[in-house]
């Protein structure tokens, strides 16, 4: 697919936008676009002293046959400023924004200029890393628990209903529709960042930071944790010994404890569902995401959800072990 350059994309908005990044990076060496994100189109501008994020969103999804609105960027916008001034170290700071061309300057957070993303396609994860994660999601909700502010431009209920028709809904499983109803039926909502993926986060240098706010809205904070577990275990199928620690560490770091002492049974079950839908969505490509090889382990991995989906209720710890089984290597 061929993306548009960068003059494609800002028109006369170009020169003062590279003169704004200029003002954070010193004389501009080089620019380069930054891959894995569907929507907006984000470009890395790097410079004599520092780097900056320049993000451009259109009338169209970037990697993704869709039509959106471009204003929707001013809606991100507002969202980091929120998070950005409850946890300055963690999201990245809005440095400039130009209205008219959708596009937004921001704090280059990443510290070796890499995606979670990049670095397990050629590692697997350490506990370390989860527990740092976990510790620090747990951190977020509980600093934006009673943040009342409005940032977007639909309802939460809208914005909830439309993430779900791509990550919970989409397989068409009514399990997964329930999950959505229960999910909606709740009596408590509170922020929540809606996108934790590895992707969407950099565990470099000691330090966690989260970038692309554009699906935060008011739900249910394990949501945010069980989003990111059920890309956890996507990207370590057949790896028994691995899973069986990433998981308990990112989970005793969220919790505090062992989750089986801050679980009750039916949010452990809501919480199963929602890892399910969500392993189900990123492997049958809903959206664009590069999956782990070998293609017969997602394979695998994917007829045994549909089977806890197809027999009654299951727990996080089955779909563990279904992801875990070293018996997948040997396929």
């Amino acid at each position: 697919m061929q993306l548009p350059s960068l003059s494609d994309l800002l028109g006369d908005a170009l020169p003062a936008l590279l003169t704004a990044c200029r003002r954070h990076t010193g004389l501009l060496t080089r620019i380069e676009r930054v891959h894995g994100g569907n929507v907006s189109h984000v470009f890395r501008v790097r410079g004599e002293h520092t780097s900056v994020i320049l993000k451009i969103r259109t009338d169209r999804f970037a990697r993704m046959p869709l039509s959106t609105d471009p204003a929707l960027i001013d809606d991100e916008r507002r969202t980091l400023e929120v998070y950005g001034g409850i946890a300055p170290s963690v999201f990245p700071q809005v440095l400039g924004f130009h209205a008219s061309a959708h596009a937004m300057i921001l704090a280059d957070v990443f510290p070796d200029g890499r995606s979670y993303h990049e670095h397990l396609a050629e590692r697997p994860a350490t506990a370390e890393e989860m527990s740092r994660l976990g510790g620090t999601l747990r951190r977020v909700h509980h600093a934006t628990r009673d943040t009342d502010t409005a940032f977007r431009s639909h309802s939460d209920q809208w914005f909830r209903e439309h993430s779900f028709v791509f990550c919970l809904r989409a397989p068409g499983h009514a399990v997964l529709t329930q999950a959505c109803e229960e999910l909606a039926a709740l009596p408590h909502h509170q922020l929540v960042l809606g996108d934790v993926a590895p992707k969407n986060l950099s565990l470099a240098g000691g330090a966690v930071a989260f970038c692309d706010l554009d699906n935060a809205h008011r739900g249910w904070p394990l949501f945010d944790v069980a989003y990111f577990l059920a890309h956890l275990l996507i990207h370590h199928l057949g790896q028994d010994g691995h899973v069986r620690t990433l998981v308990p560490a990112l989970l005793t770091a969220y919790f505090g404890a062992g989750p089986e002492e801050r679980l009750s049974s039916s949010d452990e079950l809501l919480m199963a569902k929602i890892v399910a839908g969500v392993a189900l969505y990123r492997l049958d490509q809903t959206v664009p995401y590069a999956l782990p090889r070998p293609a017969a382990l997602t394979d695998r991995f994917r007829d045994r959800i549909l089977h806890f989906l197809g027999n009654g209720t299951f727990t996080v710890q089955d779909l563990v072990r279904a992801a875990g089984d070293p018996a997948q290597t040997a396929i």
